[in-house]
Protein backbone atom coordinates (compact mmCIF):
# COMPACT_ATOMS: atom_id res chain seq x y z
CA UNK A 1 0.00 0.00 0.00
CA UNK A 2 3.06 2.36 -0.24
CA UNK A 3 3.85 3.16 -3.98
CA UNK A 4 6.89 5.14 -3.50
CA UNK A 5 7.08 5.41 -7.29
CA UNK A 6 4.77 7.84 -7.12
CA UNK A 7 6.40 11.42 -5.88
CA UNK A 8 6.13 12.51 -2.61
CA UNK A 9 3.49 15.48 -3.69
CA UNK A 10 1.18 12.68 -5.28
CA UNK A 11 1.28 9.41 -2.31
CA UNK A 12 -1.78 8.69 -0.26
CA UNK A 13 0.16 6.44 2.24
CA UNK A 14 -1.97 4.47 4.53
CA UNK A 15 0.92 5.65 7.62
CA UNK A 16 3.28 8.34 7.58
CA UNK A 17 7.30 8.16 6.25
CA UNK A 18 9.67 10.09 7.09
CA UNK A 19 9.48 11.84 4.27
CA UNK A 20 5.81 12.77 4.61
CA UNK A 21 6.41 14.89 7.57
CA UNK A 22 9.75 15.86 7.28
CA UNK A 23 9.42 16.47 3.50
CA UNK A 24 6.17 17.94 3.41
CA UNK A 25 4.85 17.64 -0.42
CA UNK A 26 8.38 16.71 -1.59
CA UNK A 27 9.78 20.33 0.08
CA UNK A 28 13.87 19.22 1.26
CA UNK A 29 14.28 22.43 3.23
CA UNK A 30 13.73 19.33 6.50
CA UNK A 31 14.24 22.45 9.06
CA UNK A 32 11.08 24.41 8.30
CA UNK A 33 8.87 21.09 9.50
CA UNK A 34 10.48 21.19 13.50
CA UNK A 35 10.94 22.99 16.49
CA UNK A 36 12.98 25.23 17.43
CA UNK A 37 16.79 23.98 17.99
CA UNK A 38 16.62 22.25 21.85
CA UNK A 39 19.60 20.03 21.72
CA UNK A 40 16.92 17.25 20.76
CA UNK A 41 14.92 18.15 24.24
CA UNK A 42 18.55 18.75 26.26
CA UNK A 43 17.35 22.32 26.24
CA UNK A 44 13.83 24.02 27.54
CA UNK A 45 12.67 26.61 24.83
CA UNK A 46 10.97 30.34 25.24
CA UNK A 47 7.31 28.93 24.65
CA UNK A 48 6.20 32.44 24.53
CA UNK A 49 8.46 33.36 21.44
CA UNK A 50 7.13 34.02 18.05
CA UNK A 51 9.53 31.67 16.34
CA UNK A 52 8.20 29.20 18.26
CA UNK A 53 4.59 29.50 18.15
CA UNK A 54 5.33 30.12 14.40
CA UNK A 55 7.20 26.88 13.98
CA UNK A 56 4.71 24.87 16.02
CA UNK A 57 1.70 25.98 13.99
CA UNK A 58 3.50 24.50 11.31
CA UNK A 59 4.29 21.10 13.03
CA UNK A 60 0.62 20.94 13.76
CA UNK A 61 -0.56 21.65 9.96
CA UNK A 62 1.63 18.44 8.99
CA UNK A 63 0.01 16.69 11.51
CA UNK A 64 -3.35 17.57 10.63
CA UNK A 65 -2.95 15.57 7.54
CA UNK A 66 -4.21 12.60 9.76
CA UNK A 67 -5.51 13.75 13.10
CA UNK A 68 -6.95 17.13 14.18
CA UNK A 69 -5.07 20.24 15.03
CA UNK A 70 -6.19 19.83 18.88
CA UNK A 71 -4.77 16.16 19.01
CA UNK A 72 -1.93 17.40 17.25
CA UNK A 73 -1.05 20.34 19.51
CA UNK A 74 -1.90 18.22 23.16
CA UNK A 75 0.04 15.79 21.91
CA UNK A 76 3.04 17.71 20.85
CA UNK A 77 2.23 19.93 24.51
CA UNK A 78 2.53 16.31 26.06
CA UNK A 79 6.43 16.26 24.55
CA UNK A 80 7.17 19.57 26.13
CA UNK A 81 5.78 18.62 29.40
CA UNK A 82 8.08 15.48 28.76
CA UNK A 83 10.72 17.44 28.01
CA UNK A 84 10.53 19.47 31.23
CA UNK A 85 10.23 16.39 33.98
CA UNK A 86 13.76 14.78 32.08
CA UNK A 87 14.98 18.09 33.04
CA UNK A 88 14.49 17.77 36.24
CA UNK A 89 15.23 14.13 36.55
CA UNK A 90 19.10 15.94 34.70
CA UNK A 91 18.96 18.09 37.40
CA UNK A 92 19.19 15.42 40.69
CA UNK A 93 21.71 13.78 38.64
CA UNK A 94 23.53 16.59 37.76
CA UNK A 95 23.51 17.63 41.31
CA UNK A 96 24.61 14.25 42.75
CA UNK A 97 28.40 14.97 40.24
CA UNK A 98 28.51 18.36 41.40
CA UNK A 99 28.44 17.87 44.96
CA UNK A 100 30.67 15.29 44.47
CA UNK A 101 33.07 17.84 43.05
CA UNK A 102 32.19 19.96 45.20
CA UNK A 103 33.36 17.73 48.34
CA UNK A 104 36.52 17.37 46.21
CA UNK A 105 35.78 13.73 45.61
CA UNK A 106 35.16 14.01 41.72
CA UNK A 107 38.02 16.22 40.25
CA UNK A 108 38.60 18.56 37.25
CA UNK A 109 40.03 16.78 33.86
CA UNK A 110 43.82 15.19 35.24
CA UNK A 111 46.60 16.78 33.58
CA UNK A 112 47.94 13.09 32.59
CA UNK A 113 44.62 12.90 30.26
CA UNK A 114 44.36 14.16 26.46
CA UNK A 115 43.21 17.77 26.49
CA UNK A 116 39.27 18.23 25.57
CA UNK A 117 39.05 19.36 21.75
CA UNK A 118 40.03 23.00 22.99
CA UNK A 119 42.99 21.85 24.57
CA UNK A 120 41.81 22.74 27.84
CA UNK A 121 42.30 20.05 31.32
CA UNK A 122 38.55 21.42 32.90
CA UNK A 123 35.85 19.91 34.57
CA UNK A 124 33.21 18.18 31.69
CA UNK A 125 30.39 19.45 33.66
CA UNK A 126 31.89 22.94 34.13
CA UNK A 127 29.34 24.27 31.46
CA UNK A 128 29.26 28.32 30.83
CA UNK A 129 28.56 30.51 33.18
CA UNK A 130 26.00 28.56 35.45
CA UNK A 131 29.23 26.71 37.12
CA UNK A 132 31.99 29.31 37.14
CA UNK A 133 33.62 29.30 40.35
CA UNK A 134 37.27 28.50 41.15
CA UNK A 135 35.77 25.27 42.97
CA UNK A 136 34.75 23.88 39.34
CA UNK A 137 38.47 24.57 37.86
CA UNK A 138 39.88 26.28 35.27
CA UNK A 139 39.65 29.79 34.78
CA UNK A 140 36.78 32.39 34.95
CA UNK A 141 34.99 32.61 31.77
CA UNK A 142 36.14 28.87 30.96
CA UNK A 143 33.83 26.43 29.75
CA UNK A 144 34.16 22.75 30.03
CA UNK A 145 33.44 20.29 27.01
CA UNK A 146 30.49 18.16 27.79
CA UNK A 147 31.92 14.59 26.85
CA UNK A 148 31.42 10.71 27.75
CA UNK A 149 35.12 10.36 27.70
CA UNK A 150 38.27 11.69 29.27
CA UNK A 151 35.98 12.21 32.27
CA UNK A 152 35.26 10.30 35.66
CA UNK A 153 32.42 7.28 35.46
CA UNK A 154 30.01 9.70 37.17
CA UNK A 155 30.68 12.76 35.03
CA UNK A 156 29.56 10.14 31.76
CA UNK A 157 26.65 9.19 33.80
CA UNK A 158 25.40 12.73 33.51
CA UNK A 159 26.72 12.98 29.68
CA UNK A 160 24.00 9.65 29.29
CA UNK A 161 21.49 10.85 31.35
CA UNK A 162 20.83 13.59 28.88
CA UNK A 163 23.01 12.77 26.47
CA UNK A 164 20.87 9.44 25.30
CA UNK A 165 17.86 8.81 27.76
CA UNK A 166 17.17 12.83 27.54
CA UNK A 167 16.88 13.03 23.96
CA UNK A 168 15.29 9.58 23.46
CA UNK A 169 12.30 11.11 25.41
CA UNK A 170 11.69 14.23 23.27
CA UNK A 171 12.13 11.75 20.13
CA UNK A 172 10.07 9.15 21.56
CA UNK A 173 7.39 11.50 22.06
CA UNK A 174 7.28 13.49 18.82
CA UNK A 175 7.03 10.31 17.18
CA UNK A 176 4.45 8.99 19.04
CA UNK A 177 6.56 6.27 20.31
CA UNK A 178 6.16 6.02 23.71
CA UNK A 179 8.25 2.69 24.48
CA UNK A 180 11.44 4.93 23.12
CA UNK A 181 9.92 7.66 25.60
CA UNK A 182 9.38 5.76 28.75
CA UNK A 183 9.80 1.63 29.37
CA UNK A 184 12.68 1.04 26.66
CA UNK A 185 15.47 3.78 26.80
CA UNK A 186 13.72 7.40 27.84
CA UNK A 187 12.02 8.04 30.76
CA UNK A 188 12.92 4.80 32.59
CA UNK A 189 16.86 5.37 31.42
CA UNK A 190 17.28 8.32 33.36
CA UNK A 191 15.73 6.64 36.45
CA UNK A 192 18.46 3.81 36.51
CA UNK A 193 21.04 6.36 35.65
CA UNK A 194 20.16 8.42 39.00
CA UNK A 195 20.76 5.21 40.57
CA UNK A 196 24.15 4.72 38.99
CA UNK A 197 25.28 8.23 39.92
CA UNK A 198 24.04 8.08 43.19
CA UNK A 199 25.62 4.52 44.01
CA UNK A 200 28.90 5.80 42.85
CA UNK A 201 28.62 8.69 45.01
CA UNK A 202 27.74 6.61 47.72
CA UNK A 203 30.85 4.31 47.44
CA UNK A 204 33.06 7.23 46.57
CA UNK A 205 32.31 8.63 50.22
CA UNK A 206 32.99 5.36 51.48
CA UNK A 207 35.92 4.89 49.79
Amino acid sequence: EFDFSKTLADADYVGPTCQHCHMRGGHHNVQRLSTVYTSMGMSNADRGAPLWKEKRDTWVSVCDDCHSPRFARENLQAMDEACKDAGLKYTETFKVAENLMLAGMDEPMPKDLAPDWSGQHIWSLKIGAYHDGPEYGGAPGESGEFRMSNCSAVERICFESVGYWQTYIMKGMAHGSWNDATYCDGSFGMDRWLVKAKTFAEEAIRL
